[in-house]
Parts: C-alpha cells; structure tokens; sequence
C-alpha cells in the first residue's frame, strides 16, 4: 500500500563476512577487515530534498508502451529510472538507446524476472550480469541500479550489487499498475502515496519479451500509460519535481516489499 514516510536516512551498507557470503575460502588468519566487505541494502526513498520524487518502470522495454511512457515523461520534461529485463532488451535495443538518449536512467531488472531467492548464488548472478552486458551491447553505459523481480532481493544479489557496483533500489509506493485495477485507482494511489523522497513503482513491459501483448492480458499497460498521464501533471501542480536515484546519494534503505507487492 502507498506509504507517507518521514524518517531520517538509516546507514546504507552492511559489513557482511566475504567468507560467509562469496564462499572463496578467505583464511581464518586473514584480518579481519580483509575479509569484510560492504555490501548495500535496497533503498525505499531517494535522497534528493523537499518535494522531490522518483518515477520508476519495471519489465520493459515494450515497443508498444514504452514509446508511450517516454512520450508523456517528454511531454513534462521528466526523468525516470527504467528497470529493464535482458531478455526484453535484445530484443528491443532501439528502445534502449531512446531510453537513454532521452536522458533517463537504464537499471537492471534480471535477465529473464526470476525469483531469486529461488535460484543458486551463480543462477543469480547469471541473471544479472547478463542483463548488464545486454544493456551494454546496445551502446549504452552499464546500469548502476538494481532492483530485483517481486521484491525478492536474495543475499546472493546484493552479494552481485556490490561486485559489480550497483545499487539495489526498492520502493514506497506501488499502486499495483501490474494488475490492471483501472487508471482512475492506479492515479489516486500514486496520488495518495506522494511524499518526499517517495520512489513510486510502475509498470511499462512484461517479463518473458512478449513483442505484442494483447490490451486485457498480463502485459496490457495502457492503463499505466493513461495513469501517468493523469497523475504525472497533478503532482507537478502541487509542486512535486522528479529526479532518478543514481543521481543522488543513496536514501533510506529498509526491508524491502516481497510479493505479491510488486512485480
């Protein structure tokens, strides 16, 4: 449910044992801090002052609806961050580079939306690094955010954040866009859950590279479209700015939602 939070930043990263987390054996002589290693928690709000949130997309990129979210972003001069799928970006490259090209931020989402609390340590870094090497590939820089399918940030992915440089990104509003409960309740519960530093969560694709979902199916996002379109200029009426969380210190960290809160 849509959250109003107030709370002061909490400490970002977690001193874990390597040993413990990457199994490479370290020896028990070794000093401690050599084997200790700093490894971050998900973030729920971006940390970037007064009155400034972050609009997040999940699953794409779609060469149906993602155009569509890019337009009305354009049409506000917003920027979001879009967590993309590997799978979905080769098969859209083109998609990729509008994205960035537009000046939005490319994060990594897996690369086919496991659950990865499901899967081995190395399954799980499979997932992302070949999602980072996808993005890659399309002539873009490697995403420096992360966020896992449903929630799920397993050890073993912040294991990856910090091997690879990334940062796991949560949120504090999730108006269930996945779902299709209709535009008018998509915008009243995004509406309702504004706050500073919120990180709102949406919806512009669907795992798996379906090319062309059918309007009433799993992968229908228009009514995320027409939310967007409806809420996006309220919010910037009532004097909210929008930014992307790369751009920012790392904000709260806390418990992430699991599912069914998010897809």
């Amino acid at each position: 449910m849509p959250q109003t939070r107030r709370s002061l930043p909490r400490r970002h990263f977690l001193a874990v044992g390597a040993t413990a987390l990457l199994g490479l054996g370290a020896s028990a002589a070794a000093p401690a801090a050599a084997r200790a290693r700093l490894v971050p928690t998900p973030e729920t709000e971006v940390n970037a002052g007064s009155m400034v949130m972050a609009l997040t997309f999940d699953d794409g990129p779609s060469p149906q609806y993602t155009p569509q979210v890019l337009d009305v972003l354009r049409a506000h001069s917003v920027h979001a961050t879009f967590f993309v799928c590997g799978d979905n970006v080769g098969l859209y490259p083109d998609v990729v580079r509008r994205i960035a090209a537009e000046g939005h931020t490319v994060g990594n989402h897996t690369w086919s939306h496991p659950h990865l609390s499901d899967l081995s340590a190395a399954d799980v870094r499979d997932q992302m690094q070949r999602t980072q090497d996808a993005v890659t590939k399309t002539g873009v820089h490697a995403p420096v955010l992360f966020r896992a399918p449903y929630g799920d940030f397993a050890a073993a992915s912040l294991t990856v954040c910090a091997d690879l440089g990334l940062r796991p990104i949560s949120w504090s509003v999730d108006p269930t866009d996945w779902a299709n409960p209709g535009s008018g309740t998509i915008a009243d519960r995004v509406l309702a859950g504004a706050a500073t530093g919120a990180i709102v969560l949406n919806h512009d694709g669907t795992e798996g590279g379906d090319s062309d979902p059918a309007p009433g199916s799993g992968g229908d996002r228009s009514q995320t479209v027409a939310a967007l379109k409806s809420y996006l200029p309220a919010l910037i009426e009532a004097g909210y700015t929008f930014t992307t969380p790369d751009a920012h210190p790392p904000g709260r960290s806390g418990v992430p939602p699991q599912a069914p809160a998010g897809r």
